[in-house]
């Protein structure tokens, strides 16, 4: 179980379950005593009157005054009993109707109480005494039925257990209100968190329980550098495309030097690599412009950040048309990180303009899980033997066979951090490459 919340509700209610049982068994352990204590003291009161009636004759017999005798002891299981043993002689009470109680026997001066059943299974509580009276020793044991006493404490814990019942969900509700009430500084931080997700803000803020503040001070330090390495990477980039500018210039104004026309194939060659070196140079500087416009984490708004990239790739092949078709999607931002996506589909558009004879097609589409893009372009194509090495992980055919597909390797590497499916086939329409990416949404 994650959830904070859900751990301390249930915590909470398995300690309320604990304290209400422990009460619970408290109070009706007390009611227990002091209900046993009185009735005890009732049969100590009785039990001394007995004694007072019992009378020793002159064959040493036992004999008892029945006009000291309470009537409630004459009544047939009345639920009041006695029983006076002196070796095998027997005075018992009338309510017993002639019954004998199995009680232990003891010497003069002890005493005990007991549980047995009585006539009927009635739960009796016995006080067994013993006494010496004129030289007799004798056992005299007073009881009363526990039945009503039993029912009474019983109803009494129904009613206490109702009320901690009620009592334990009043609590619990109010507990519940309580944590989710300390939750909100937590709630307010899952909703920053969202927004640093989508670009909107740079760090979170610290207004939270400072059993928090370490972890959100963390993350806040963890995010500035990431932030400064991101833009020490871009910078690195640009500042590395500028320095290889002026090279390149000397170098061009090198292989127009007059000492190379006696060569002209290599002249030509030469113009041809510096040339090429140059709109590299100047593809990645405008990716760099592009990404950098946009916060780290930001999220990728399809149709603004589309529209941008299109129109960096138009100046960059200003004789190649670039279509963007119906986009079936709204302006909403998508949960896919905004440079990823830039340096997906920027090397994806980059590779078609390159290699497409006049025109270019782009379709984009959201269905119920993915992000669809559709890119065809009227260049030369590509074999089903070349196709199968450009799905292949880690293969670029810039290397293999030179000229084709620049960057296709960083757009495969990239869909497969983000689970999706590079598809590449033949165009039916424009007879080039016909390149389908979906990438999952989250």
């Amino acid at each position: 179980m994650r959830s904070i919340q859900a751990r301390l509700g249930i915590a909470l209610l398995l300690s309320l379950l604990v304290v209400f049982a422990a009460l619970w068994y408290g109070v009706s352990s007390a009611i227990h005593y002091l209900a046993e204590d009185y009735i005890v003291s009732r049969l100590v009161h009785d039990g001394e009157n007995l004694l007072a009636a019992v009378g020793i004759d002159a064959d040493r017999a036992l004999s008892l005054d029945e006009k000291r005798i309470d009537a409630i002891y004459q009544r047939p299981f009345s639920g009041h009993y006695y029983q006076i043993q002196s070796g095998s002689q027997v005075l018992r009470s009338r309510s017993l109707w002639d019954q004998t109680l199995a009680l232990p026997e003891l010497s003069s001066g002890k005493s005990t109480l007991v549980h047995i059943d009585g006539p009927q299974q009635q739960p009796l509580l016995v006080n067994v005494a013993g006494f010496r009276k004129q030289g007799q020793a004798f056992n005299l044991a007073v009881a009363e039925d526990l039945t009503a006493v039993e029912a009474d404490i019983a109803a009494f814990q129904r009613k206490f257990a109702i009320t901690a019942g009620v009592a334990l969900f009043v609590l619990v509700a109010i507990q519940g209100v309580i944590i989710r009430l300390s939750m909100n500084p937590l709630t307010r931080l899952r909703g920053e968190v969202r927004a640093l997700e989508r670009g909107e803000r740079q760090t979170l803020g610290t207004h939270i329980p400072r059993e928090v503040v370490p972890l959100v001070e963390e993350i806040n330090r963890l995010l500035v550098v990431l932030d400064k390495r991101l833009k020490r990477y871009r910078n690195a980039l640009g500042d590395l495309a500028h320095a290889l500018k002026r090279p390149l210039t000397v170098m061009q104004q090198q292989s127009r030097d007059e000492r190379l026309r006696q060569h002209p194939d290599l002249a030509e060659g030469l113009i041809g690599q510096t040339r090429a070196m140059r709109r590299t140079i100047e593809r990645t500087l405008q990716r760099a412009r592009l990404a950098g416009e946009g916060p780290p984490g930001a999220h990728f708004a399809v149709v603004q950040d589309l529209a941008g990239l299109v129109d960096a790739l138009e100046h960059m092949y200003p004789n190649k048309s670039l279509s963007v078709g119906t986009i079936e999607i709204d302006n909403a931002s998508l949960p896919l990180d905004r440079e990823d996506m830039l340096e997906l589909l920027g090397n994806l558009l980059d590779n078609a303009c390159k290699w497409a004879r006049h025109k270019v097609e782009v379709g984009v589409r959201l269905t119920a899980k993915a992000l669809v893009v559709d890119i065809e372009d009227d260049g030369p194509g590509a074999s089903e033997a070349d196709i199968e090495n450009l799905t292949r992980r880690g293969t670029r055919l810039d290397e293999t066979r030179e000229g084709q597909g620049l960057g296709l390797a960083i757009a495969a590497e990239i869909t497969e951090q983000y689970r999706g499916e590079l598809t590449l086939t033949e165009s039916q329409r424009l007879g080039g490459l016909a390149v389908t990416l979906e990438i999952p949404i989250a």
